[in-house]
């Protein structure tokens, strides 16, 4: 059982790993794009291309506030998932804890009273 626990939370944690590793690289690549829209030389541009670039912009500041907010709200999801999962972590490693407990307290009794201790009260 305590096996397959550590497999089962080694699969978990690769796969949040690859999670978390793409998202990085589209994160990176994504920013070096915005980053290269803001640097590029606007000074010989067509008038008609300035526009077309600054609506580009205007869309973009749109979309990344839309994001931004909906990463806050799903941020606080997040936290209440996580504060639920921990919650229920310490439960189940209470519960754990206690069959420990009272597997070493039986073993305790059967290592250290004697076989015939209630014939004193008798």
């Amino acid at each position: 059982m305590n096996d397959a626990v550590h497999q089962l939370l080694q699969v978990i944690l690769q796969g949040v790993t690859w999670a978390f590793r793409t998202i990085e690289t589209i994160w990176v690549w994504s920013w070096s794009e915005i980053g290269a829209a803001f640097t590029m030389s606007w000074g010989d541009l067509p008038p008609w291309k300035i526009a077309l670039g600054l609506a580009a912009l205007v869309i973009l500041g749109v979309i990344l506030f839309i994001v931004f907010m909906r990463g806050v709200r799903a941020f606080g999801t997040i936290a209440t998932a996580f504060g639920t999962m921990a919650l229920t972590l310490a439960g189940a490693l209470t519960l754990v804890v206690t069959a420990g407990l009272f597997s070493r307290g039986f073993q305790w009794v059967v290592a250290s009273v004697p076989d015939n201790f209630w014939e004193k009260f008798i």
